[in-house]
């Protein structure tokens, strides 16, 4: 087997694995050793932005430095979830401005896209920046099917 074949064969594994862990309760992979998540977000960006053999083992060390970090931060934070907001966006800066030395033009358009979408998508989850507070109750959608058309008045069509 090719080095490259070996490469998208293990980009792939490694996706598919966390797809699995993504459907798994409990976060998601919130409390996933720091190797794993590295591996898995490498895996991810190699799919999404074609990265190459070079570009993807630099990136491999990148996400593995600050996935370390970034458990350090939450080990520290010690449920002080403000304070963790706060050091967790230094992070991922200071990971962008690395990231961003690797990348092409391109694939840097490509991967802000793809960081704006998954804002996006976490936002509005209950308990989420941009979603209602989990407390919140919400109104539920009328039931489907009950309603009957409308008849018209004669005196309308008249």
């Amino acid at each position: 087997m090719t080095t490259k074949l070996k490469i998208v064969l293990s980009a792939l594994f490694m996706l598919a694995a966390s797809w699995a862990m993504q459907a798994q309760p409990g976060g998601g992979g919130r409390n996933m050793d720091p190797a794993e998540r590295a591996k898995q977000q490498t895996a991810s960006m190699t799919e999404k932005l074609a990265l190459s053999e070079a570009q993807t083992n630099k990136v491999g060390e990148i996400n593995l430095k600050y996935a370390n970090k970034t458990k350090a931060a939450r080990d520290e934070a010690d449920g002080d979830w403000e304070s963790m907001r706060e050091t967790m966006g230094a992070i991922r800066a200071e990971q962008n401005k690395e990231l961003q030395t690797v990348l092409t033009a391109d694939q840097w358009t490509q991967w802000q896209k793809e960081q704006e979408e998954m804002r996006a998508n976490h936002g509005g989850r209950p308990g989420g920046p941009n979603g209602p507070a989990a407390t919140d109750e919400k109104t539920p959608p009328p039931p489907k099917g009950d309603k009957k058309p409308k008849k018209k008045s004669k005196s309308a069509s008249e």
